[in-house]
């Protein structure tokens, strides 16, 4: 992933709610996605297994924030845990079909988490954090971004 990528997705998590972090992820995931297959089409076997390996800790991160008060979350284990492991068969089998396979699956998870995010209204989770403004100025060749940066940044005690 470029350094860009993560400075985008780095700006949208500090603006994100609960449901937004949620889409982040999901759309990180999928960067690592195309992470993989373009080191795949490489013959870059390192980035693959790194690419693999970074898929695998958002996955991950999924299973370890679940709230089990919901019953839908020992389901979302599951199909995360599913997913975790068609990565590990992408290393051994070297074949990208169950990279595939689970991006399809993780798509239409995306889309329904994308449909329960249009209801939430809550407050971003970071507070404190610097605040940016799309559109006031246009560059060249697209929209700068305006960055109001709080006098107190940080924890607050």
């Amino acid at each position: 992933m470029t350094k860009e990528r993560i400075q985008e997705f780095t700006r949208r998590i500090t603006q994100a709610n609960r449901s937004g972090l949620a889409l982040i992820k999901f759309e990180i995931l999928f960067a690592y996605f195309d992470d993989i297959s373009r080191a795949f089409q490489e013959n870059d076997r390192q980035g693959v297994e790194k690419g693999v390996h970074h898929a695998d800790d958002v996955l991950k991160s999924f299973q370890e924030t679940l709230d089990f008060q919901y019953e839908i979350s020992p389901r979302l284990y599951a199909l995360y845990d599913f997913h975790r492991r068609q990565l590990s068969k992408v290393l051994i089998r070297n074949s990208l079909d169950e990279l595939t396979q689970s991006r399809k699956m993780l798509q239409k998870t995306y889309e329904a988490f994308s449909e329960a995010a249009k209801e939430d209204t809550s407050a971003p989770l970071m507070r404190n954090a610097q605040q940016v403004y799309a559109g006031y100025t246009y560059g060249k060749n697209d929209i700068n971004e305006i960055y109001d940066v709080p006098s107190s940044r940080g924890f607050l005690a």
